[in-house]
């Protein structure tokens, strides 16, 4: 083998080393970047689709608790109304803390402060008038403290 032939040899050989390192990266950029630009639209269905559901859950909790006072002459035992939220919530596919961070949003949503979430914030104005009724009253206090 000539000197020539060795070093065209050693050449391709490192031209087919820099190529197939080269395809490597781009596929890891076409990845990463399928990962952060493809789903933008599917991740805003999914936030709507869940905003949606959280306002549902709990607008059905608020609805659960308050037919349990109404029922209850005096203060409901705190087990009865921890059962009816939650009963409510897991209808929903909802967590407690999902409760609390709803319930925080509404709150700040019904004193026209800013809300954390705009998805929420449109599921909110779009169920502006069931959510009027979703206040308990002077029972708030005892969501508040029912964990």
């Amino acid at each position: 083998m000539t000197r020539q032939t060795r070093l065209v040899a050693i050449l391709l050989v490192i031209a087919v080393i820099g190529v197939s390192g080269l395809m490597v990266v781009a596929n890891q950029y076409r990845k990463a970047l399928g990962d952060h630009a493809g789903p933008k639209g599917s991740d805003s269905k999914d936030a709507e689709a869940r905003a949606a559901r959280w306002a549902d859950g709990f607008l059905a909790a608020r609805l659960a608790v308050r037919a349990l006072i109404a029922s209850s002459p005096e203060r409901p035992p705190d087990d009865a109304y921890r059962t009816e939220r939650m009963s409510a919530l897991t209808a929903h596919g909802m967590s407690y803390e999902d409760y609390v961070a709803v319930r925080r949003a509404w709150r700040a949503w019904k004193a026209s402060a800013p809300v954390n979430d705009p998805t929420l914030a449109a599921a909110f104005e779009a169920r502006r008038g069931e959510l009027e009724v979703a206040s308990l009253g002077a029972a708030e206090v005892l969501d508040d403290s029912i964990k």
